[in-house]
């Protein structure tokens, strides 16, 4: 089985956000609270703000430019209207770009959403989505936010998923934040319209992996990501052959459905391109020839799926037997991840070279 391990190395590592770019977006929830406290047309409480979305959970892919922040307000605006309070922080936020520093055309805040305000930075090329939030008990319990459009204030957990989010990570070997990453890197190629919502597929990844469903045990990236998409597949199945129904996406925490707005027309597109990915992936993975494999995979990930790791798998492989992780198969290849096949596994290397 050809799993290209190097090659989804590198696809990684193409897809990764630039690191000056993940530092400020970091950085801003401590200027918006900063901000905010100086002004007297929102109170908020302790620790003020809180960066969420998939920059704070380590899931951001390429040039993200949507942050997302929670602002912690007082709990008496739970007695206001929904729509009030998000009004209210629309309001405070008015001079939020140039208290950042922002020069040049700055777009203020661009547009108004049911539970968020949106504030674009014009300089920085960020969208920064403030999110009011109520924590009636303490931050490791759900928040109150406020829905303009339902009228009402509905709970919601971010921080608590992003912790266990972070331990199914960790007990994982690393393995589903990667894997998310590569789901919205074949997101991002292959819908451009109507896009599943990121979050979305991260539950989608986190539900499988955390039930079972999808077993990352002493599998390659290749493999998951084929199975991946076999299993969401099989499950969305019966609702495609439903006329008007869609499948219903789990939150973690809540067990809400948080896709109840996925139109069915973008939907059935999406099930279409995961068929084709899952025979594709599965097609690459029988290959003996590594450039037909390699195209096979670039049908599903694009081009920034790798031609050549020459330079990285020589690193690779230098790096694998100083630690005894070079493994020869029964048919004389050298591979750096565990084959499945009869293997012998090198011993660990002691020689460093010449002084």
């Amino acid at each position: 089985m050809l799993t290209l391990p190097d090659h989804f190395r590198v696809l990684l590592k193409h897809i990764e956000p630039k690191g000056e770019r993940a530092e400020a977006a970091k950085n801003i929830p401590a200027q918006v609270r900063d901000f905010l406290q100086k002004t007297e047309d929102i109170s908020t409480v302790d620790p003020h703000s809180r960066l969420a979305g998939s920059y704070a959970r380590c899931t951001a892919i390429n040039d993200i430019k949507d942050v997302d922040i929670i602002l912690l307000i007082a709990p008496e605006y739970k007695e206001q209207d929904p729509g009030d309070v998000v009004e209210i922080l629309f309001k405070a936020l008015h001079g939020l770009p140039e208290a950042l520093g922002e020069t040049g055309e700055v777009a203020a805040i661009r547009r108004r959403q049911r539970r968020s305000v949106n504030v674009h930075l014009e300089e920085s090329d960020f969208d920064l989505d403030v999110v009011p939030a109520i924590a009636l008990d303490s931050l490791d319990e759900p928040l109150d936010i406020p829905d303009k459009d339902w009228s009402r204030w509905v709970k919601t957990h971010p921080l608590g998923y992003a912790e266990r989010l972070s331990e199914l990570n960790g007990n994982h070997g690393g393995k589903v934040v990667r894997l998310v990453k590569l789901l919205k890197q074949w997101r991002d190629v292959h819908m451009i319209y109507k896009r599943p919502k990121s979050y979305w597929l991260e539950c989608m990844v986190y539900c499988r992996i955390a039930d079972g469903t999808v077993s990352t045990d002493g599998l390659s990236y290749a493999e998951l990501f084929r199975d991946l998409l076999g299993s969401i597949y099989d499950d969305f199945l019966p609702y495609l052959n439903r006329s008007e129904a869609v499948p219903k996406i789990k939150d973690p925490m809540l067990g809400n459905n948080v896709a109840h707005n996925w139109e069915r027309n973008a939907f059935e597109s999406f099930m279409r391109r995961v068929e084709e990915s899952h025979r594709w992936a599965e097609r690459a993975l029988e290959q003996d020839s590594e450039s037909e494999a390699v195209q096979l995979w670039q049908n599903v990930f694009g081009d920034r799926f790798p031609g050549d790791v020459e330079q990285e798998r020589a690193k690779s492989l230098r790096d694998a037997a100083l630690t005894g992780n070079i493994f020869v198969t029964s048919t004389g290849r050298v591979m750096t991840e565990k084959p499945r096949e009869r293997h012998v596994q090198s011993p660990p290397q002691r020689f460093y070279g010449e002084d």
